[in-house]
């Protein structure tokens, strides 16, 4: 049962609410929204303003000279973006953590700087700082309730840059540069509303087998797209990716292919019907990927025998693959915005439980935007994630268990399985000032009976300069 403290994040909301007038639309607090909120909309002649199209600035038109940038073509949003959170209860012990980021994210048009027709530019990058509270608290569980942390290599850091090219009226579209496939694969713009690095940028699950080829975080390598759309509703795409260990190293700035052990192809379909101004939109989506790059086993060694008995390396494999299905359905519209209204959203991800810990992952969840009437930038939501370990992991944990009566290093019981409950509210507190309260109950944290369920309190804070 959800302990009363996350029932608090509704309240708050409640309390919160102002008849304000609000111009501007819902903020999506991930690097790169832009991109994947144009991609979540099929080009139809009167479609719903971006949730990214209208940014507030603290510093309004920069003394006129945003103003004349963006008349050139030239879109940069600076932003600060900080989660704090704290396990109140449950979990391995008590305590805080806060996460920060600043990035600046510059996105040209090469139509109106150059004329060139179709061309842009997409280019961030970050400044990170912080720890991670399920590392210190929840025995590392790979589900963070913070997905913001760590610090880099380098004060600043190249996160991605690369370009498109939109042709055929908007129905195709070609990608290529330093990226990665979280962008563009089992992704959405309302994943991310949520602090959970469950389902923000992609589902957890999808990037256990080969976190070097398919990643949800910041990580970037080569890589190329190509979207189409024979008729407007529907989409297919593919891409090949790098994996490499290097992510363009302390910089972001090391491009070399030394490094580079395979390659990451992975492919979608999609059906997006109601694309247009007052229309109720859908996206339905299946999807999958094949890696070539050298993986180890979870379970047996090169010898044929269990990796916990002997101690050795896993066997490797050169071929794996993943699955995914998504969905998400606007039941109510309340603002013009392509996220103004109640959209109800699930997701199932598969991977290969022989290379990886996880097996599988589903979510479900809502997310209601624009609902107080004078407040269309507010918020609420809530997403629940039920996540399976991979079975071939399990059997060396109990075989080592029953051989010598202990678990593996780092843990307390046998791990099964883990479920997420997240509650959130989104407040517009000021102009390009956005506050977000946010509760986990987490069950089984690191999908283990051993470690007590956990209760954080945490939230966000977004500034856009």
């Amino acid at each position: 049962m959800i302990k009363f403290p996350c029932v608090l994040i509704f309240l708050l909301g409640l309390l919160l609410t102002s008849t304000t007038p609000q111009r501007a639309v819902a903020q999506i607090n991930d690097i790169e929204a832009r991109q994947r909120s144009v991609l979540a909309q099929p080009p139809v002649r009167h479609r719903p303003p971006l949730t990214t199209d209208d940014h507030e600035h603290l510093l309004r038109s920069w003394w006129g000279g945003r103003v004349w940038l963006m008349q050139h073509g030239i879109d940069i949003v600076p932003v600060y973006m900080l989660e704090a959170a704290g396990n109140v209860s449950g979990g391995l012990s008590h305590g805080s953590a806060y996460t920060g980021r600043f990035w600046v994210d510059l996105e040209i048009d090469w139509n109106k700087l150059a004329g060139l027709k179709g061309l842009k530019s997409h280019t961030v990058f970050v400044s990170n700082s912080g720890r991670n509270l399920s590392k210190d608290r929840l025995n590392n569980d790979p589900y963070a309730v913070l997905h913001l942390y760590g610090r880099l290599g380098t004060f600043v850091k190249l996160q991605f840059a690369y370009v498109t090219q939109d042709l055929m009226k908007g129905h195709l579209q070609i990608g290529a540069g330093r990226t990665n496939q979280a962008l563009f694969f089992d992704s959405s713009p309302l994943y991310c509303m949520f602090l959970s690095k469950a389902i923000c940028r992609v589902p957890r699950a999808l990037t256990g087998s080969n976190p070097n080829g398919f990643h949800s975080t910041g990580r970037s390598n080569w890589g190329i797209y190509i979207r189409y759309r024979p008729i407007t509703p529907f989409y297919m795409q593919v891409g090949a990716f790098e994996s490499t260990p290097l992510h363009g190293g302390a910089s972001g700035f090391n491009w070399s292919f030394r490094q580079t052990n395979g390659v990451n192809l992975p492919f979608e379909i999609g059906w997006q019907p109601g694309g247009s101004v007052g229309e109720r939109s859908s996206h339905f989506a299946l999807g999958g990927y094949y890696d070539n790059a050298p993986v180890n086993d979870v379970y047996w060694d090169d010898l044929g025998t269990a990796r916990v008995l002997t101690g050795l390396p896993g066997r490797q494999s050169h071929s794996h693959t993943a699955m995914w299905a998504q969905f998400d359905h606007m039941i109510k519209r309340n603002t013009p915005s392509n996220v103004g209204g109640l959209i109800i959203f699930g997701n199932f991800t598969r991977t290969d439980p022989h290379i990886s810990a996880f097996k599988q992952q589903a979510t479900i969840g809502f997310e209601d935007v624009g609902e107080i009437r004078g407040r269309p930038k507010d918020g609420f939501g809530v997403q629940i994630t039920y996540a399976w370990v991979s079975d071939e992991m399990r059997a060396g944990q109990k075989l080592l268990y029953a051989q010598f009566g202990r678990y593996p290093a780092g843990l307390y019981s046998i791990q099964s399985h883990e479920m997420i409950f997240e509650a959130q509210y989104s407040y517009h507190a000021h102009h390009a000032v956005d506050l977000q309260p946010d509760c986990q109950y987490i069950v089984r944290p690191n999908s283990q009976a051993g470690i007590r369920n956990a209760i954080v309190i945490g939230g966000r804070a977004r500034v856009n300069f």
